[in-house]
């Protein structure tokens, strides 16, 4: 099947974008394949060409300047055919890679399976409508607890702020105090000796001895 009529009756059809993409790669490499042997011809044009000049500069005859300058000039006709031929290879390869870009992005967003805008826009609904639902419950919960508060007495509410003041303060427990014992002290110190006998005065009315 020639080329063109290939791409017709592929492109034709729907969902193939996996075959669309194998014959699109397969298509670039050959391009490029094609493209790069046209650069490595023409990089031997070019160093014939410098060949010649070179000839051409050291050619003693007229004769032999002119058959030069005709092959210069035949070579340089081919190697404009050759970068015609390089600008074409290069357009095609871009216009087979941009459209096996696309494919691969189609390829992508259908792998990724992504919500559309249906789904999204119920999701979002949802979504408010829920954080709608949160905030009512909190300020339910709010007013919940004002009212327990606000219900007390009023010496229920004195004894409630006293107790709330304080377990806001936060002193150090006090140093518990050695116990006192009741009982007296009991003396270790020894009792002194009295004096001796003979050191006793005699009594008023006894008779001194003679």
């Amino acid at each position: 099947m020639p080329f063109l009529e290939r791409v017709r009756s592929l492109f034709s059809r729907k969902g193939e974008t996996e075959k669309k993409i194998a014959f699109l790669s397969e298509r670039r490499a050959a391009l490029t394949q094609q493209r790069d042997r046209s650069y490595e011809d023409l990089s031997a044009l070019e160093t014939r060409e410098a060949d010649l000049r070179r000839q051409f500069k050291d050619a003693p005859a007229p004769l032999t300047k002119r058959r030069i300058t005709s092959q210069l000039l035949q070579l340089q006709k081919e190697m404009e055919r050759r970068q015609q031929m390089l600008a074409v290879f290069n357009q095609q390869i871009d216009v087979v890679s941009t459209h096996l870009h696309n494919l691969e992005l189609v390829r992508q967003g259908q792998s990724a399976k992504l919500p559309d805008s249906e789904e999204l826009t119920d999701d979002a609904v949802k979504a408010e409508e829920m954080l709608a639902q949160l905030q009512a419950d909190a300020e339910l919960a709010g007013t919940v607890a004002q009212s327990a508060t606000a219900g007390l007495s009023a010496e229920e509410q004195a004894l409630y702020d006293q107790l709330e003041r304080e377990s806001a303060q936060t002193a150090p427990p006090a140093a518990e105090s050695a116990p006192v014992s009741s009982e007296p002290a009991r003396r270790t110190t020894p009792i002194a000796a009295p004096p001796a006998a003979a050191s006793r005065r005699p009594a008023s009315g006894e008779p001194e001895a003679g």
